[in-house]
């Protein structure tokens, strides 16, 4: 398949979605898969393809979002999604996040996911000229990894926000702003 590339990266690019990859690729059931979606607010329905039509043309094509997708150039095979949402132009702030599937022989998962996400974070700092983009967890591993490879800062923790697996859990929230990414990617 032919992908127009957003942001072109050295394993990775970012790129455009568009119909023919809602028609065309399995990434509506990526939403199916418990082992995909446990820590997200997805999967608590089942998805079609007409679903994904649908999120395609309220979300990506009306803008409410800025969502691309994550393709590993050496096979030219769609691994992942990221997106940026609740983008507020007055206050400079947004949200991350991602999905990838982890099922694919095509994943070197956590190599990726650093170069798709340095993308779009350079992206909503450099082009979209945000100074904060806020990300969420349940997962402590995930968690540190955002630390660490991208120098968010742990801002706290809602009590039993989420319901996953069958019982409530932690949501920890993270914040990074524009002038401490400068200095973490200096290093």
């Amino acid at each position: 398949m032919k992908f127009d590339v957003f942001l072109e990266g050295k394993s990775v690019d970012l790129i455009c979605i568009t119909k023919n990859i809602v028609e065309k690729t399995d990434w509506y059931n990526w939403f199916n898969k418990k082992n995909l979606t446990k820590f997200t607010k997805q999967g608590y329905f089942p998805n079609t393809k007409a679903n994904q039509k649908k999120y395609f043309i309220e979300n990506i094509i009306s803008k409410k979002r800025l969502q691309v997708g994550v393709v590993n150039k050496k096979n030219n095979t769609l691994i992942g999604m990221m997106s940026l949402y609740n983008i507020n132009h007055f206050d400079r702030a947004c949200d991350i996040s991602s999905i990838f599937n982890k099922d694919s022989k095509n994943m070197n998962s956590l190599i990726f996911f650093k170069e798709a996400q340095t993308l779009l974070i350079n992206h909503a700092f450099d082009k979209l000229n945000m100074r904060r983009i806020s990300a969420a967890s349940n997962d402590k591993k995930l968690l540190k990894i955002n630390k660490l490879l991208f120098g968010f800062t742990y801002e706290g923790t809602i009590k039993e926000r989420d319901y996953i697996n069958g019982k409530y859990v932690d949501r920890h929230n993270l914040g990074l702003f524009k002038s401490n990414w400068k200095k973490f990617i200096k290093k």
